[in-house]
C-alpha cells in the first residue's frame, strides 16, 4: 500500500474524528464516517473515484444541518421569533437539496429573504431610540419658568413632536424599498426579543408607548 494512500486514510479518518463523541454534530460524524470507511476500504487511491458517489456533497449537507438545528436551539431559547426563521426554513429545504451547489445556493437565498425580515422587523425599535425625545417633550411642557417662556417652551414640544412623526415617514419609506407596504409598529417592542433591550419598568415602558403611540398615530 503507498505512503499517498495512508496519508488519505489517515486525512479522512482525522476529519470524522473531529465530531466524534459530539452529539451536536451527530449528523456530521455519520457522514464523515462514511466518507472515511470508503477511502479506508480502498487497496488503490484509484479505486476511490469510484466509491466517493456523492458523499462528499452529504458532507456538506451534514454540516449545514447540524450548525441550523443548533442556530435554531439557541434562538427558540431567546424568543428570537423573527432571526430563528433563517434556521426553520434551510432546514424545511435540506431534503430536497442534493448537491454543494444547490445547497450554497439556497442557504443564500434563504438568508437574504430572513434578513430583510430581520431588518424591517428590528426598524420598529425606532420607539426605543425616539426615547429621549419623549422626555424632552414632557420637560418642555411640564418645566416650571417664567411666563414669558411659556410659549418658546410649547414650541420646543412640537417641534420634538413633529420630529417624532418625520421619522416614522422616514422609517417607513426605507423600509418600504426593501418590503413593500411594510408599516411601522410600535407594540411589536413589548415583544420579548424587543422587550428584553428597554431597560425600563413594564409601568414607565407601557406611558411612555402609549404617549408615543398617540403622537406618531401608529
Amino acid at each position: 500500500m503507498s505512503d499517498l494512500l495512508q496519508q488519505y486514510k489517515a486525512y479522512y479518518k482525522t476529519r470524522a474524528s473531529r465530531f466524534a463523541g459530539n452529539s451536536k454534530y451527530s449528523n456530521s460524524f455519520k457522514a464523515e464516517s462514511d466518507l472515511a470507511n470508503a477511502m479506508i476500504s480502498c487497496n488503490e487511491l484509484s479505486e476511490f473515484k469510484d466509491k466517493i458517489g456523492d458523499l462528499n456533497e452529504k458532507c456538506a449537507i451534514a454540516l449545514v444541518q447540524d450548525e441550523h438545528l443548533l442556530e435554531q436551539a439557541f434562538f427558540n431559547k431567546h424568543q428570537e421569533v423573527v432571526r430563528v426563521e433563517i434556521a426553520n426554513r434551510i432546514l424545511e429545504k435540506l431534503s430536497n437539496v442534493s448537491d454543494t451547489g444547490e445547497l450554497i445556493t439556497m442557504v443564500n437565498n434563504v438568508s437574504t429573504d430572513v434578513m430583510i425580515e430581520i431588518s424591517v422587523d428590528e426598524a420598529n425599535r425606532l420607539f426605543q431610540y425616539e426615547w429621549g425625545r419623549l422626555d424632552k417633550i414632557d420637560i418642555y411642557e411640564n418645566a416650571e419658568v417664567p411666563g414669558e417662556y411659556k410659549s418658546k417652551l410649547k414650541e420646543w414640544a412640537e417641534e420634538e413632536r413633529q420630529k417624532l412623526i418625520q421619522a416614522v415617514t422616514d422609517e417607513e419609506d426605507n423600509s418600504n424599498k426593501f418590503k413593500s407596504g411594510w408599516k411601522y409598529t410600535p407594540d411589536v417592542n413589548l415583544e420579548h426579543r424587543h422587550r428584553r433591550l428597554i431597560p425600563y419598568s413594564d409601568q414607565h415602558l407601557n406611558e411612555q408607548l402609549a404617549k408615543y403611540k398617540s403622537i406618531v398615530n401608529r
